[in-house]
């Protein structure tokens, strides 16, 4: 543990802040590295002078270590009475999902296994073995925040012991020491009807523990849908082909079309040509924000007949005589 940073600008505990600078001065023109070049112990002090100086000089910093003390009460009162310390948040967990494309309409529970950190059992998420004290840690000196020169000088947790004060001295065997070990369980995830592939649920609670009984992260499923035979998905909308006859494409007609909810009936007006799309409003995919539906377009392809008789061939010659100008001399026009 470092010495007393009061003790190593030689002012008392109470030092007001001008006789802190005062006292960093008068130390710091003694023990410069640029006067005294060749001692090695005098730059050692040198920086151990710099860092008190840090310390005391900002507020924030020196009521921190005043608290010192409180602190290291507290972690001693920790050690008696054996209650293990909270540490940190465990990590999020991303696990794969796959879908069909009926299950993404409609929405699905699924269960999904995963592999993930849990606390373990025979040391209690302790990290230490049943029945071993833990030690103060001696990069903090069991204060569990540590003080860095990036940025303003303020107190940030201390990496060794992640806030705790405190370090395992006898770690467990089963965990080795981090309080968590890998696990295998199931999680039960409601999918909501409407999702696509790439999206991501979160499940809050449900990912790897943190080491010494802290909490979990999230789990975070991203889903994967498998394409459907019948329809093209854009999104919240589907797309369908629709096959019609001549007939029906010049004189217009009513043709079955497939939807999420079965068949229904669509309008081809007169006159449809080959490749127009229809749309039926709010026969899509429901909107994974649940308000809505996406819609559907019906894309129309004009069936020509092959194989035609004689008599067939003069009657579609006799409707080319009485049907007005050729697109092509329209276009040429």
């Amino acid at each position: 543990m470092p010495r007393d940073y009061y003790a190593v600008l030689e002012v008392r505990a109470g030092a007001t802040p001008v006789q802190i600078r005062q006292a960093y001065q008068r130390l710091a023109r003694r023990y410069s590295p640029d006067v005294n070049f060749l001692d090695r112990d005098t730059e050692a002090l040198f920086e151990e002078i710099v860092e008190a100086y840090r310390v005391l000089s900002d507020p924030t910093a020196r009521t921190v270590y005043d608290r010192g003390p409180a602190v290291e009460e507290r972690s001693a009162r920790r050690e008696r009475t054996s209650t293990p310390t909270a540490g940190r948040r465990g990590e999020d967990l991303h696990a794969p999902v796959e879908l069909s494309f009926q299950q993404a309409v409609s929405g699905v529970a699924v269960d999904v296994t995963v592999e993930r950190l849990s606390p373990c059992r025979p040391c209690q998420a302790t990290g230490s073995r049943p029945g071993a004290a833990a030690a103060r840690c001696g990069h903090c000196g069991g204060t569990g925040a540590v003080w860095t020169d990036r940025g303003a000088i303020a107190p940030q947790t201390c990496p060794a012991c992640d806030g705790a004060g405190e370090r395992v001295s006898d770690p467990c065997p089963e965990c080795r020491g981090r309080g968590a070990r890998p696990e295998t369980a199931t999680v039960a995830v409601a999918i909501p009807a409407g999702v696509d592939t790439g999206v991501q649920l979160r499940v809050p609670g449900e990912g790897h523990a943190g080491p010494f009984g802290g909490p979990r992260g999230d789990l975070m499923v991203i889903t994967r849908v498998r394409e459907d035979t019948a329809f093209t998905r854009k999104g919240d909308n589907l797309y369908v082909e629709l096959t019609v006859t001549v007939v029906e494409a010049v004189l217009g007609a009513r043709a079955p079309v497939l939807t999420l909810e079965g068949t229904a009936e669509v309008v081809v007006p007169p006159g449809t040509q080959s490749g127009q799309v229809l749309r039926l409003r709010g026969r899509g995919l429901p909107r994974l924000s649940g308000v809505g539906r996406g819609d559907l377009y019906v894309t129309v392809h004009v069936a020509i007949p092959r194989g035609i008789d004689a008599r067939t061939q003069e009657l579609f010659r006799e409707i080319g005589r009485l049907l007005p100008t050729s697109p092509r001399q329209e276009a040429g026009a």
